[in-house]
């Protein structure tokens, strides 16, 4: 099942609907709020940057973690769907963990929450991954190439077949926005330089994009042929262009160029139904 922050900006509008209109149709009846969530949270043993949650909740038919400034078991920060997950915090402070849950048949929606401290900053060994897309361990920005075939688009893995864009074929909005990578926080950063091209809303520049700020990435295994690891991004957070991810395989890497694969995510919510090839330089 695939959650995205549309998923959350849904739960929150149908509690606000019923929360805040008390109106009564004839004939309609409403099931009954559901209880707060309920989960157990506990530091792992053997790392003090993780934290082992466990939901205890029952009848939910669907639950989501809001794990922000957190990555979850599977690489994706921010939000996890499992319902035993561990969460590992790479900078110290203090987060909120929030369960949420929605019911079937029921009237709204329910969360609990959580706090946890984090007292240091994690240890992150610095391997050739880390310092080729970090700049040596420190921090690295990224751009699209303006070289022939630097956006590829086809139905299948590393694929031109439908698109490939030819030299200096950038839209000016494309050409300067990069994307930014630190090591010691892992934290992303998107950088628009005042606008960007949207995919969603037409292909075209906008001048109000509503960029993404506290953004963490995962550099996890692929698991796959085309790369040893990829990149991944919360939901709603892309690079180089707005219908692909959240998941970058990372199929070559450089201090000059990184190429990475990432599956089509279409704007209206629906299957991906092909791949992006992606071409970058430091910025």
């Amino acid at each position: 099942m695939k959650f995205s922050y549309k998923s959350i900006f849904f739960f929150f509008a149908v509690l606000a609907i019923v929360a805040c209109d008390p109106r009564e149709e004839e004939g309609i009846v409403l099931g009954s709020l559901p209880e707060p969530t309920s989960f157990t949270m506990s530091v792992d043993p053997d790392n003090a940057n993780k934290i082992i949650i466990t939901n205890t909740s029952e009848g939910f038919s669907e639950i989501i973690w809001d794990i922000t400034g957190g990555i979850g078991t599977s690489g994706t920060p921010n939000q996890s769907t499992l319902e035993h997950d561990t969460v590992f915090y790479p900078s110290m402070g203090t987060y909120d963990i929030t369960l949420h849950g929605i019911k079937a048949g029921g009237n709204g929606t329910s969360f609990s929450t959580q706090t946890v401290n984090i007292a240091e900053d994690a240890t992150i060994e610095c391997d050739d991954s880390y310092s080729n897309l970090t700049n040596g361990c420190t921090n690295r920005c990224w751009r699209l190439s303006s070289a022939a075939g630097s956006i590829q688009v086809g139905p299948t893995e590393l694929s031109g077949e439908w698109y490939s864009s030819p030299a200096d074929g950038l839209d000016p909005s494309q050409e300067n926005d990069s994307w930014c990578f630190g090591f010691d926080d892992l934290g992303w950063t998107y950088v628009n330089n005042g606008d960007t091209f949207s995919a969603c809303s037409g292909f075209i520049p906008l001048t109000d994009y509503p960029v993404p700020t506290g953004v963490n990435y995962a550099l996890v295994p692929s698991g796959t042929s085309f790369s040893d690891f990829q990149i991944n991004l919360p939901d709603g957070v892309w690079m180089g262009v707005e219908d692909s991810g959240p998941t970058y395989q990372i199929v070559s890497i450089s201090d000059t160029e990184m190429v990475l694969l990432a599956p089509i995510d279409p704007c209206d919510g629906s299957a991906s139904n092909g791949w992006f090839t992606l071409t970058f330089i430091p910025a």
